[in-house]
């Protein structure tokens, strides 16, 4: 069993569940990889959280039998029912069950905020705040065909998110951050800086998928994502809701 195996099956794991023989060499191996264990072990303690708050939610003891004669009546009668959705017992279940939503919500978004490396990607944010601009060189072109200054410049791979493709830049250079080279943008649009960056050289490791997530320093707002070994980090000053509108306007691929 190799790595990624193993951290794909312990995606599955719950805690308190008998687990099968593939589940347990998962786990073994977890034991003897530390990336892999600090993983497991943060996976684990959030599941255990949802399982307290959900624990925490106690029902009515009559909540079932509310519940079964609500059902039982016929729909044409408005007024029953107004007066059942009304019942105490009803309006806790549909209390608790908001609640309970809105608890896990908080607890999935707050996951994905506190992702691996996440210090580093607040250092680079924190740069621009401490830049006057006459560290970039001008240029006159597009995002999508920046690769080839930026190669002439030490920086190997570039790539750009289909949604940040053709974004005029008016400037650019590579400059280095703990001994590893960051590509960076000057985007004339909403006087954004785009950065980008290989994860792996900053420890970064985001959840899979296609959502942005959100990140404040010093009256900078950043957007950071990932894709494959890129980390993609927009940024400008100003607040997450201002990020969030400029995330919509953007082409969508």
């Amino acid at each position: 069993m190799n790595a990624e195996t193993a951290e794909t099956l312990l995606r599955c794991f719950r805690p308190g569940q008998t687990s099968d023989g593939r589940m347990q060499k998962a786990v073994k191996f977890a034991e003897q990889d530390p990336e892999l264990q600090k993983k497991f072990a943060e996976q684990v303690a959030f599941d255990e959280q949802i399982i307290d708050v959900i624990h925490f939610i106690t029902p009515p003891d009559n909540l079932r039998e509310k519940l079964t004669d609500l059902s039982a009546q016929p729909r044409a009668e408005k007024k029953g029912l107004r007066r059942h959705i009304i019942n105490p017992a009803v309006l806790t279940a549909i209390v608790g069950v908001v609640l309970l939503l809105a608890v896990i919500g908080f607890f999935v978004k707050e996951g994905m905020e506190k992702f691996p490396g996440r210090e580093n990607v607040e250092r680079l944010l924190g740069t621009a705040a401490k830049m006057s601009g006459a560290e970039f060189e001008a240029l006159t072109t597009t995002t999508d065909h920046l690769g080839d200054w930026l190669y002439m410049h030490n920086y190997e791979g570039f790539e750009v998110l289909p949604e940040l493709a053709a974004l005029p830049v008016v400037g650019s250079r590579v400059f280095r951050q703990d001994g590893a080279a960051v590509a960076q943008a000057v985007v004339d649009k909403h006087e954004s800086l785009l950065f980008e960056f290989h994860a792996s050289e900053f420890g970064v490791q985001l959840p899979s998928g296609d959502d942005w997530v959100l990140l404040t320093r010093d009256e900078w707002v950043g957007a950071v994502r990932q894709r494959g070994d890129h980390c993609f980090l927009l940024a400008f000053r100003g607040s997450k809701s201002d990020m969030h509108q400029f995330l919509l306007s953007l082409p969508k691929k």
